[in-house]
């Protein structure tokens, strides 16, 4: 079908659009790619975070400040989350042919003002559980040399935090003419600007995984906290590779098709932000997981201590042939000898 238009026009701060990319017969929906994922998402988040503070509270009876910092990043992602469900009642998730044609332009101001908020709360919510990951870091890991190089990471996790939030909100002049795309207004290409700051995220999250191998590899650490630190570095490694997925799609934020063709590129933020918060949440939650579900935690955290026995030598008990074998509190047979010990 041909448009009253002609084959080309320009919106969008003078960018040309091909109008016979249009498929007008296409009547598909993204809404409930949206609105399902998001809202599992939410419920994944907040549970996860308030069993994680739970957990401290009961077995540690305080909080870290990777808590805090945890607790910040999921009411960003939450908050997130709900702005692209909130967005699909503006015409989010349908193809802009579908919109009404009466109030269609009222309708890609607003959703390219939800876009606008989204990118704010992406910003905030990626800095803030990259910054709990180094917090965490920092607990599990005592090294100095370790200490600086996350010090060193945090200047571009920090300096994309604001970069992200003030070249978002002033990336048109006046700052609203990144919706009112009607008015007269000098913007920048903010699709090349998420490309470069996509490509430094992506960075710091290889320098999250990368970073700790070594001094992991070095340091006399128990088996809990090996256990911690991959379950760590996994989140980072989910959210590297869901970073460079969101790459792949960052070209459709310049689609005339706007209002469906964004939405692969939300949901992957979201699903970055959301699994570096679970990930990272894991290792907290544990005590509370292994007192709910004690029978399936076994498996998890002592597999191989259950068929083993342990002696405890009591050197300045007289020798004697005796041996005591009793239950320890992790179902574990330990076997106490009183004699001398072995070389």
């Amino acid at each position: 079908m041909s448009s009253p238009l002609g084959n080309d026009t320009s919106l969008f701060g003078g960018y040309k659009f091909d109008l016979s990319q249009f498929n007008f017969q296409d009547t598909s929906s993204n809404i409930p790619l949206v609105r399902i994922p998001c809202t599992i998402i939410i419920v994944l988040v907040l549970l996860t975070v308030a069993l994680r503070i739970v957990a401290r509270l009961i077995y540690i009876h305080k909080i870290f400040f990777d808590d805090v910092l945890i607790i910040f990043a999921a009411l960003f992602t939450v908050a997130l989350a709900a702005a692209c469900i909130v967005s699909t009642t503006h015409g989010l998730g349908q193809h802009i042919w579908l919109l009404p044609l009466l109030d269609i332009l009222e309708k890609l101001k607003r959703i390219v003002l939800d876009l606008y908020i989204c990118q704010i709360l992406y910003a905030c919510a990626i800095a803030l559980t990259k910054l709990a990951i180094i917090s965490s870091y920092f607990r599990f890991v005592p090294d100095q040399k370790f200490h600086t190089c996350m010090y060193v990471t945090m200047f571009p996790v920090v300096g994309l935090w604001v970069t992200g939030v003030f070249v978002t909100f002033f990336q048109c002049i006046p700052y609203y003419g990144a919706w009112e795309f009607t008015i007269e207004r000098k913007c920048i290409d903010y699709v090349a600007y998420l490309y470069a700051s996509s490509a430094v995220n992506v960075i710091t999250d290889i320098a999250l995984c990368v970073l700790p191998l070594p001094y992991f590899w070095r340091l006399d650490m128990s088996r809990k906290q090996r256990i911690i630190l991959c379950m760590l570095l996994g989140g980072g490694a989910s959210a590297c590779i869901v970073g460079m997925i969101r790459i792949g799609f960052l070209h459709n934020l310049h689609a005339l098709d706007i209002t469906y063709k964004s939405v692969p590129c939300l949901i992957l933020s979201v699903s970055e932000c959301s699994l570096g918060i679970i990930s990272v949440s894991i290792p907290a939650i544990r005590p509370l997981a292994r007192q709910l579900f004690p029978a399936a935690m076994r498996g998890i955290t002592s597999p191989s201590s259950r068929a083993r026995t342990r002696e405890i030598r009591l050197s300045s008990v007289p020798p004697s042939g005796n041996r005591v074998r009793m239950d320890a509190d992790d179902k574990q047979k330990v076997s106490v000898s009183y004699g001398s010990s072995r070389s």
